[in-house]
């Protein structure tokens, strides 16, 4: 009678490795990855958008992507990325892996209609601590000019958490507001992507 008690006591184990070693199993058989991220080449490319006369340099081994947004926000984007994020989403979509796009941190040059109630970048950095329902923090603004236009940098870090570098200006149009973004989840933004913003804000031109 023992014998027999000893076998579901033995399958429960065996079941029990099974749920917990399986994951492991799942995650070392993952078959795309994005770690260790490309280093920005020394060799530049000019990137342009005729419709807002917009002009800047990205490294020549970095991939761009257009969007554009046809909803209240009416955005346009260009997404800059790097080489290693383009062959982890290619991987992606071979591969059939949802979500995957949540895992690339793209550096991003927007522009979008200005709100009527900002009509400098002072208006623009008080509606940044103030918008949105999650707690936020607004770090080390910086009242600067960008390719001649009056321009705040800040960074806001979120309950959330994520942290976001911001550099925005209005357009000499007036109509329109600029924004270059560099930003992840947690509480560190990739120094890759810092050094690719400032290579996109230190050539950034409006014809």
């Amino acid at each position: 009678m023992r014998d027999y008690l000893k076998l579901p006591t033995i399958l429960s184990l065996m079941s029990l490795s099974l749920i917990f070693v399986t994951p492991a199993q799942a995650q070392r058989s993952a078959p795309c990855s994005n770690d260790n991220q490309e280093q920005p080449s020394q060799a530049r490319r000019e990137i342009t958008n005729e419709e807002y006369g917009l002009r800047f340099e990205i490294p020549a081994n970095y991939r761009t992507e257009l969007r554009r947004e046809t909803d209240s926000r009416q955005r346009l984007s260009i997404a800059v990325r790097n080489p290693t994020d383009v062959a982890f989403l290619d991987c992606a979509t071979r591969n059939r892996m949802i979500g995957a796009g949540h895992q690339v941190s793209d550096v991003i040059v927007s522009i979008e209609p200005r709100p009527r109630h900002i009509r400098n970048v002072r208006n623009i950095l008080q509606d940044a601590a103030e918008s949105g329902g999650i707690s936020r923090d607004i770090i080390d603004p910086n009242f600067t000019t960008i390719s001649g236009q009056d321009a705040v940098i800040y960074t806001v870090q979120t309950t959330y958490p994520d942290r976001s570098k911001n550099a925005r200006l209005i357009h000499p149009n007036g109509q329109d507001i600029i924004t270059i973004w560099a930003g992840d989840y947690g509480e560190d933004i990739d120094s890759i992507d810092l050094e690719v913003m400032d290579i996109i804000m230190s050539s950034f031109r409006i014809d």
